[in-house]
């Protein structure tokens, strides 16, 4: 249950920062702020250093596949 919330909420960032980046022009220079959410601050990943739009289209798309495809191997244990 914990991963599939975390994986909700990793996907609700992402429409936001989408959203953000849209309306914004594409300009990936202005920080959406995404990553200084509560929950964000814990996720050591997120110190790496990376760019608006190193995060933007490749850490959170992975991070929400592994959460899925980690999510999906709980599942399937169960049975």
């Amino acid at each position: 249950m914990a991963v599939s919330l975390l994986t909700a909420h990793q996907i609700i960032a992402q429409v936001r920062e989408y959203r953000f980046y849209k309306n914004n022009g594409g300009d990936f220079s202005a920080d959406s702020g995404m990553d200084n959410l509560k929950l964000d601050e814990r996720i050591e990943s997120y110190r790496l250093g990376l760019t608006n739009w190193q995060r933007f289209y490749l850490f959170r798309p992975l991070y929400i596949l592994m959460l899925i495809a980690v999510a999906g191997m709980m599942i399937f244990s169960l049975f």
